[in-house]
């Protein structure tokens, strides 16, 4: 059943089933087997019974939301830093899930591509970037955060060698760039 409005929608799977450890991952890898990613579930919510209207029918509006434990996670591990603290935020409230550990993972969470464009749009506004290959590359918070960490680490440039008092150009003077004597003084001839 889809749940939710807008960007927030998500399908939910409603289960009648015993309640059994790992029985949301269970489905959910079953079903993986089975069906293409765009038709898998964000969430399992187990149920005793079907609630159902008095004419016999599914009542829809009974159906209780996620909650936590309807997600796929990996086991909670709290966040780790302030990048994954704050991508956790953002997941959170883009999610509509209560808390997201370290080893979840954007997707099964419910996540999909316009909502991974709203978590890019966030993440500008707090001075970070990041692009959408890089979000499906590394989809779970702790690869996520440690890879937004790396190409947002601000590299200081050399201190310029090259003062008003050199008179000649050496291999030494130019660090950015492999370049052996020769190849400095044919450039200087030129």
């Amino acid at each position: 059943i889809t749940v939710g409005e807008g960007n927030s929608k998500r399908l939910v799977a409603y289960v009648v089933a015993e309640l059994t450890e790992g029985l949301v991952h269970t489905l959910h890898s079953h079903i993986s087997s089975k069906l293409p990613e765009y038709m898998i579930p964000t969430a399992f919510v187990r149920l005793d019974m079907l609630p159902l209207t008095p004419n016999g029918k599914l009542d829809r509006r009974a159906l209780p939301k996620p909650d936590v434990d309807s997600f796929v996670s990996q086991g909670y591990e709290e966040p780790q830093g302030e990048i994954e603290y704050t991508l956790a935020g953002i997941w959170s409230e883009l999610l509509k899930v209560e808390r997201v550990g370290r080893n979840d993972n954007f997707f099964m969470l419910g996540g999909h591509s316009l909502l991974a464009v709203q978590m890019i749009e966030q993440l500008r506004r707090i001075n970070m970037e990041m692009s959408v290959r890089t979000l499906f590359n590394t989809p779970t918070l702790s690869a996520l955060a440690q890879s937004l960490n790396k190409s947002n680490a601000t590299t200081e440039a050399p201190k310029n060698l090259i003062t008003r008092d050199t008179t000649k150009i050496t291999p030494e003077l130019l660090p950015l760039i492999d370049l052996t004597q020769d190849d400095i003084d044919l450039i200087v001839d030129q």
